[in-house]
């Protein structure tokens, strides 16, 4: 079925660009109806993946937060003992090697279950946030808690290329940090990632979809501003100056969509001048009537 669609996209395309027309406007013209253009420069299309992504509770990570800063306080107290007992024990003989061992052996029982309660940390959220200190951690709970910031799983929807790592996210026009990948999914395709966003209007167990933009750079093209881009009998068109008074209107296909424009390819080449503004106006000259030739027959003439 996509096969399809891409075959029926490319014909309506290619049809589009054989009606595509040069129209001619005069220096004078284009200074009244205000047209500017930009030179086009070389661009990459990010590898972009679509995501579902789940806004979280923030109380499960505040809970292994605080049981984390409550076992780090006990094992460093516990450290702190055994390093005490062990001078006394050497100095003079004070402690008992019985002591000594004691202490070593509950310095060491508090530092395991500190190492547990990380290693379940990183189950659930996965090595980035495993790796915060106690204090950092409770920061960042404390920042979900007070609604500043939120935190989502964001799933992919189709199997990810070999080797893609997320480097940023978009929720809508909001754009999300990438935290880190997560190890567990529900979708069985990858562990998916966890992104922090915003937290204005995200209420956890809100559900988004989220657009994932790889580490790695896309297929290659040039950088189409978004004002240069105007539709057209269902069509996405810009024109492009083949001289000081032409403009060539090509059909657009955008390879990506980004917060600066439109990442397209051929024909569109870098160095080429496209309409940034003003191309609503040269859709409208297209788009008139044509007048009838002057000296057209009437109706009767032989």
């Amino acid at each position: 079925m996509n096969a399809v669609r891409s075959l029926l996209l490319a014909a309506s395309l290619a049809l589009a660009a054989a009606d595509a027309a040069a129209t001619e406007v005069d220096a004078a013209t284009q200074n009244r109806l205000g047209l500017a253009l930009v030179e086009l420069r070389a661009a990459q299309a990010p590898v972009e993946l679509a995501a579902a992504a789940e806004v979280l509770d923030p109380s499960t990570l505040a809970k292994a937060a605080d049981d984390i800063a409550a076992l780090q306080a006990t094992a460093d107290a516990s450290n702190a003992e055994a390093r005490r007992v062990q001078a006394l024990f050497a100095a003079d003989g004070n402690m008992s090697r019985k002591a000594v061992e004691a202490a070593r052996a509950q310095a060491a029982v508090d530092q395991a279950k500190l190492q547990q309660a990380r290693t379940q940390l990183r189950m659930d959220w996965g090595s980035a946030i495993a790796a915060l200190d106690a204090h950092a951690l409770h920061a960042r709970a404390e920042s979900l808690l007070d609604g500043r910031t939120a935190w989502l799983k964001a799933e992919p929807l189709a199997a990810p290329a070999p080797g893609f790592q997320a480097a940023g996210a978009q929720l809508g026009d909001v754009a999300a940090h990438v935290l880190g990948p997560l190890p567990r999914s529900t979708s069985g395709l990858a562990g998916g990632w966890l992104l922090e966003a915003p937290g204005a209007g995200l209420m956890p167990g809100m559900a988004l979809t989220a657009r994932l933009r790889g580490a790695a750079a896309g297929a290659a093209g040039v950088l189409l501003p978004r004002s240069a881009v105007v539709r057209w009998n269902g069509v996405a068109w810009a024109y492009i100056a083949t001289d000081a008074t032409h403009f060539e209107r090509r059909a657009v296909s955008a390879l990506a969509i980004t917060a600066d424009g439109w990442i397209v390819g051929a024909p569109f080449k870098a160095g080429e001048k496209a309409v940034a503004r003003g191309a609503e106006t040269l859709i409208a000259l297209d788009a008139a009537p044509v007048p009838a030739a002057a000296d057209a027959g009437k109706p009767g003439d032989d």
